[in-house]
């Protein structure tokens, strides 16, 4: 049962984690912020911007850490810092102290996220994989869902000073007392019943991470996901001032944004359980085929806003379980946090690209509509790349401990 108490804590730990509580929220705070400082939307995308750049970078970094150190302690320090760091998002008074402490809060902040999470579910669950994984990362959208119903009534309460004071103090309480209780390392191998074969220990299964990065399959994971998170990213972001222009009211605002987390956390908890019982491929195009109906129905305005936003939210939740599951499978167990963080870190260029270019779209048209006709297209890229990789992926070699550099 100790593998279960292990997995709530994944679960606390994303639902606490910078994308849960600032990177995916953080376009709530775009009209109040622009209208104190007098910025443009395309300003406040590159605050998006470079907050992802330094999301991309860390995460490399925290894999080493986590595979070094283990995942608690790695965990532990993210949460002091990051959520420190965030509530000093309250403090700044200028552009540049706004990018740099918003950099700053989500790099920290990922030390204690997808690769501390993810490398301890791998490590305790083998046979239930896909919904362990689905398990932890819906986390993500429970925590996203709740911080960000917390930050709107604190900004139309108190301002968007109050907000990140409120939401980063009870980010760090649930983070700090989750570390203590639930969440433990496990240095040895997979427990007895979540082994699928008897012979094979998990912690010796597995490709380096160099080789692992020389195979055409880590790229098209990679740059697919990329895709997706251009699209998904994108429209997350500018979506509650997007409504805001469309007429839509506070509360239609607030719903819409729900929508995207019930979506999140529909897709997490069905595509993780699925990838149990069926090949990665029909799953991720399932998914794939609820981010296009979802871009199409958001082409047609606030009326279809609601249903729109629930099918893109589906497959940004199902993302993480599809490659979280993909990687572990074909690249097996050996250097799982560096080449998940690798691996993430390339999806983060779609995530750091979509809001600047919608933002750019907005500020020469006046409107959204023309950037949002390429995103159609892009699911269809995203599945055609996936149909490049191999068929199933294929247990990763077993290779001596010492290869791990």
């Amino acid at each position: 049962m100790k593998r279960w108490s292990v997995l709530v804590g994944c679960f606390l730990g994303m639902s606490i984690a910078s994308p849960a509580i600032l990177l995916i929220p953080l376009g709530l705070f775009m009209k109040s912020v622009t209208g104190e400082f007098g910025w443009s939307r395309t300003e406040f995308s590159i605050v998006i911007a470079t907050a992802s750049v330094c999301n991309a970078l860390v995460l490399p970094l925290a894999g080493c850490l986590v595979d070094r150190f283990g995942a608690r302690r790695v965990a532990l320090v993210g949460t002091l810092l990051g959520c420190g760091s965030y509530m000093c998002l309250s403090l700044t008074h200028s552009f540049s102290a706004f990018v740099t402490m918003t950099a700053l809060s989500v790099a920290l902040g990922n030390l204690a996220s997808y690769p501390a999470f993810l490398f301890l579910t791998q490590r305790w669950f083998d046979k239930h994989l896909g919904l362990a994984f689905a398990i932890t990362s819906s986390g993500l959208a429970v925590g996203t869902g709740g911080f960000s119903y917390l930050i709107s009534q604190s900004i139309e309460l108190h301002g968007w000073r109050e907000a990140f004071l409120v939401a980063g103090g009870v980010a760090m309480a649930i983070g700090l007392v989750n570390l203590a209780v639930f969440v433990r390392d496990n240095k040895g191998p997979i427990p007895e019943a979540e082994r699928r074969s008897e012979h094979v220990e998990a912690s010796q299964q597995g490709l380096t991470l160099r080789s692992a990065m020389a195979t055409r399959d880590f790229w098209l994971y990679a740059l697919a996901f990329a895709v997706v998170l251009f699209g998904a990213v994108g429209c997350n972001v500018h979506l509650p001032a997007m409504l805001s222009d469309w007429g839509a009211s506070g509360p239609q605002i607030a719903g819409i944004v729900a929508a995207a987390s019930a979506g999140s956390l529909f897709g997490r908890l069905a595509g993780g359980a699925l990838l149990d019982h069926l090949h990665t491929r029909t799953v991720t195009g399932v998914f794939l085929l609820c981010q296009l109906l979802g871009f199409l129905l958001l082409l047609e305005g606030l009326k279809w806003a609601l249903p729109a936003s629930f099918l893109i939210g589906a497959m940004q939740g199902a993302e993480i379980d599809i490659l979280g599951y993909l990687i572990s499978r074909r690249f097996g167990r050996l250097a799982y946090a560096r080449i998940f963080g690798c691996a993430f870190s390339v999806t983060l260029l779609g995530a750091i690209l979509g809001p600047i270019v919608l933002g750019l779209a907005f500020d020469k048209s006046g409107a959204y509509n023309v950037g949002l006709m390429i995103f159609p297209i892009l699911p269809v890229i995203a599945f055609g790349m996936f149909c490049l990789t191999a068929k199933s992926p294929q247990p990763a070699p077993t290779v001596a401990v010492v290869n791990l550099a």
